[in-house]
């Protein structure tokens, strides 16, 4: 699921019916459930893009200080790094430059910006019952109960 339609599914999901409030609040349980299961997976995801980058980033280091060998090479599909040894104070700026970590680190700011969401739809559905009792508060004053 991308973010466009989590926020499509949480449109639908973030209302509450004002006829059928006993049934909004019952709900709430399994509206949580819903997106706690999203969270996880999307954080669970996160993890293994994190360890993925870091792997990464370790192989990038060492192929631009030429230490890997034909093998390792062939495994990643890369081929040998012609240019010249990067210093080490260097070495940042090759990494920051290169498009499959940052192709990486662009797909863990999209699921951290994912979890963000959903860590924001929760604390909306933790107060749904509040919200809901207020609603109703609100129906008894209007009719002067």
């Amino acid at each position: 699921m991308n973010i466009e339609q989590l926020q499509e599914e949480w449109d639908k999901d973030c209302q509450i019916n004002d006829n059928f409030l006993g049934e909004q609040s019952t709900a709430t349980p399994k509206l949580h459930a819903k997106y706690i299961k999203l969270l996880v997976g999307v954080k669970l995801k996160h993890t293994k893009y994190s360890a993925d980058y870091n792997m990464l980033r370790k192989n990038k280091f060492r192929y631009y200080r030429g230490e890997l060998g034909r093998d390792e090479l062939t495994a990643l599909g890369w081929v040998q790094w012609q240019g010249v040894k990067p210093l080490k104070n260097e070495m940042d700026e090759f990494l920051t430059g290169d498009n499959e970590l940052n192709t990486m680190k662009v797909k863990i700011e999209y699921l951290e910006t994912m979890i963000y969401f959903l860590e924001s739809i929760l604390s909306q559905i933790k107060a749904r019952d509040w919200q809901i009792k207020t609603h109703v508060e609100w129906k008894k004053f209007l009719a002067g109960m």
